[in-house]
């Protein structure tokens, strides 16, 4: 919405600057003309394909996030494994959105599969697994592994 008043202010210091040469008709179009490429501009997200039906593209959100440092709740899963629930409630989705993650951390992150591969979405919520034996026992809070992620759905 900034972006939008920003050229909206730029465009009106322009049309200014120009009416000694135009007149107002041209004032008149070259505004015109700048109100219509906003609108057609107003909003950059769209979704193709989703998890459920699709919906006014005004609906569309883009909404991005990281589990906290250190402090991610990751519990040990079988022998050789961890998990996460990943809070994404905030984004105020009202359909199951696109999600997409990757693991951050200060070491040994590179050595895990599973950073990527989402499972049980949700409006809320969404989980992700990692094969990662040390990372068991509170290794991957000391390893300060975390989730990155951006999800795209629907608000409205």
């Amino acid at each position: 919405m900034a972006f939008l008043k920003l050229v909206l202010v730029f465009s009106a210091a322009i049309v200014l600057a120009s009416s000694k040469k135009g007149g107002k008709k041209g004032r008149l179009r070259s505004l015109t003309f700048e109100i219509n490429e906003l609108k057609a501009r107003k909003n950059d997200v769209m979704v193709i394909s989703g998890e459920e039906d699709l919906r006014e593209e005004r609906c569309a959100k883009v909404c991005a996030g990281t589990s906290v440092k250190g402090e991610t709740n990751w519990v040990d899963f079988s022998s050789n494994g961890i998990y996460t629930d990943v809070d994404i409630r905030k984004c105020g989705f009202v359909t199951i959105p696109t999600v997409t993650s990757s693991l951050e951390g200060t070491m040994s992150h590179w050595s895990t599969t599973g950073s990527s591969e989402i499972y049980s979405v949700t409006t809320d919520t969404f989980r992700i697994y990692l094969a990662a034996p040390h990372g068991r026992g509170g290794g991957a809070n000391k390893m300060g592994w975390n989730v990155e992620w951006i999800a795209v759905g629907y608000t409205c």
